[in-house]
């Protein structure tokens, strides 16, 4: 069955402009973002796997539509250019100094806190698991993990300790 433009799917997704379209673009994002993040793996540089999640990221955010499925895909897109400011060391923020705590406890869950550069990447990857959870279209879930995937491995290369904390934690 094919989809005219704006047609709601089989799986109750509003189809933005063809399932066509949406499947080209997700696969070009994907394959970009696959080789941004062996480029930052092989050279352990953290820009190579922001320049894979930009694009990911904006097209998620141009994609959902439920209220806290856009607003985590935003967060996402906003957190992505605040960590290049922070790791360009454009901006520096040590949360756990003004907190005043070195963890925080938010939705049953605990954060490490420190610099910004290293709480984004643990941010973006509950944000990321969240959509996975809570979008229901092929493409937003097929964004999601690829947002999870990168915003992990750039959490591997900024902080691999917090990392490990988390995995040990909630794993």
């Amino acid at each position: 069955m094919a989809f005219s433009s704006n047609q709601e799917t089989a799986s109750g997704e509003q189809d933005k402009e063809g399932g066509k379209l949406a499947a080209q673009i997700c696969v070009g994002i994907s394959i970009f973002t696959i080789i941004t993040l062996i480029l930052g793996l092989l050279f352990k540089n953290p820009y190579f796997l922001i320049a894979g999640i930009v694009p990911a990221a904006i097209y998620e955010a141009w994609r959902t539509e439920g209220y806290y499925t856009k607003g985590s895909s935003i967060a996402i897109a906003i957190l992505v250019v605040l960590e290049i400011l922070a790791i360009l060391e454009i901006i520096k923020i040590n949360l756990a100094q003004i907190l005043g705590q070195d963890q925080a406890y938010y939705g049953g869950y605990i954060f490490p806190l420190g610099d910004i550069k290293f709480v984004f990447p643990i941010v973006a990857v509950i944000l990321s698991i969240l959509l996975i959870y809570r979008t229901y279209g092929k493409y937003t879930k097929w964004l999601a993990v690829l947002l999870l995937i990168t915003s992990v491995a750039l959490l591997y290369l900024v902080n691999k300790g917090a990392l490990l904390e988390l995995i040990k934690r909630y794993i």
